[in-house]
């Protein structure tokens, strides 16, 4: 299991095996690892990761509070498909939150950080290489959120992961329709080298660069 999305977990929520489940079916959005009109079965959630039905009925209705995932009639949950107008729309409040998201983190960002970042985007660049869109979406997931959670925001960061819950799925499907080459220019290398240089301003636009590049792939 990939690293869980720590925003979403505070030192007053409760561990329990809904909110655990809760906590690992959002990293997997974020990930996209489901696609747009999936059906999401709670029998099968439930097995795959040694639940009862109860928590995992509990997880998928808050997933379902925050968008994620809808009820498409009374019995059927889905991955939600996302207009062409609101997926951009989402990346346009991505770039915007996600900037000052990082501008708030740049201060907290130390070598050691630096450094995860340059092996993770190493991971990704193999990844688009070999044309892995399972290992793309992971690495982009979790360069940008060891970012972010840096910046301790306690009303921004659980913001951009709602957005990030509702922009995987579909942002997968559209690697999948035009390969992860598509992903051209390599923004990250410029944040890291940003970082390098302690420069806010070149970091926060490469940021935004990047998730303009997502943009584009939409036009």
């Amino acid at each position: 299991m990939t690293t869980e999305s720590t925003a979403s977990r505070t030192a007053f929520s409760p561990d329990t095996a809904s909110t655990r489940l809760h906590r690992a079916l959002r990293v997997r959005l974020c990930e996209g690892d489901f696609t747009p009109g999936e059906v999401i079965s709670i029998r099968r959630i439930a097995a795959k990761y040694g639940t009862g039905t109860m928590p995992a009925r509990e997880a998928i209705r808050w997933l379902v509070t925050e968008g994620a995932l809808i009820f498409s009639d009374s019995r059927k949950i889905i991955v939600p498909e996302l207009s062409h107008d609101r997926f951009h729309e989402i990346l346009f409040a991505r770039k915007n939150l996600e900037t000052e998201v990082s501008r708030q983190a740049f201060d907290h960002i130390g070598v050691a950080d630096i450094e995860a970042l340059e092996r993770i985007d190493e991971q990704i660049n193999d990844a688009i290489a070999q044309g892995d869109l399972v290992s793309y979406m992971r690495g982009n997931y979790q360069f940008h959120f060891h970012i972010y959670r840096l910046s301790q925001s306690q009303v921004l960061l659980p913001l951009v992961e709602i957005l990030w819950l509702q922009y995987g799925p579909s942002m997968r499907y559209i690697c999948t329709r035009w390969g992860a080459s598509s992903i051209a220019d390599d923004y990250h290398r410029e944040v890291t080298q940003a970082l390098r240089r302690g420069d806010l301003t070149s970091f926060c636009e490469a940021i935004a660069a990047d998730i303009e590049q997502g943009m584009l792939l939409l036009e």
